[in-house]
């Protein structure tokens, strides 16, 4: 029991991380300005609105990354069940994500696509975790006799 916890947890953490240095790596290539101030939705739904392909590539990346990553490190630890352990990953990005969206506003086609995209991640994620060179391919119980 302890290990499917601690599964599940790692995999949020490291989800998260994934998430935070990719969304990083994007603010230092699309800098937010110094004088954009957050709490006026007007200005910021400007900033956002104007922002190049590039910056939305690295938000989705990090998202998609987040859940690849955290997904398979939730899997790799439970050994068992990865369907169950991509989908609780999976489902808090998706949940985080929502929020997300439904705070700072976004193009309705990214939105849409991000949402599909960790979803697809996330499915993704259970068919490389289930496969048998991620398990380690010498289990008995994998085989057809």
């Amino acid at each position: 029991m302890v290990r499917k916890i601690a599964a599940a947890m790692l995999g949020i953490v490291a989800a998260g991380l994934i998430v935070a240095a990719t969304e990083k790596l994007g603010h230092s290539v699309y800098p937010v300005p110094p004088d954009i101030d957050f709490r006026d939705p007007v200005q910021f739904g400007n900033y956002v609105e104007g922002l190049p392909i590039g910056a939305f590539i690295f938000v989705a990346g990090g998202w998609t990354s987040g859940t690849l990553g955290g997904g398979l490190l939730a899997c790799f630890i439970a050994r068992e069940r990865p369907f169950v352990y991509s989908a609780i990953v999976g489902g808090f990005i998706l949940v985080a994500t929502i929020a997300n969206l439904v705070m700072i506003p976004h193009p309705l086609w990214f939105s849409i696509g991000a949402l599909i995209a960790i979803a697809l991640m996330t499915y993704f994620t259970g068919i490389i975790a289930s496969s048998q060179a991620f398990s380690g391919g010498d289990d008995q119980s994998n085989h057809d006799h």
